[in-house]
């Protein structure tokens, strides 16, 4: 995951699928979530991308079971505080 990670190509979702399954086979769920998390960052400067790879491999993350980022709470900060001193 770390080579993919380095290449400034977006991952092609066959690969994604690939990764998925071996990381459910390992029954390493954090594993599945970082994956997610890396398809997003790699994805940040075409979200369009990102849509068509999650569109992609939602077959395979619901025969998983394996939740997406935004059905995990994990698209938006989780302890996110506007910064009122300042103003």
């Amino acid at each position: 995951m770390l080579l993919i990670l380095e290449f400034p190509e977006i991952p092609e979702p066959e690969l994604v699928t690939c990764l998925m399954k071996a990381a459910r086979r390992l029954n390493d769920f954090a594993m599945t979530v970082r994956i997610l998390e890396m398809v997003k960052f790699k994805c940040i400067v075409n979200p369009i991308a990102f849509c068509y790879i999650m569109q992609e491999i939602e077959p395979v993350l619901t025969e998983l079971g394996i939740n997406s980022l935004e059905e995990l709470g994990y698209d938006k900060p989780e302890l996110y505080l506007e910064d009122t001193h300042f103003h």
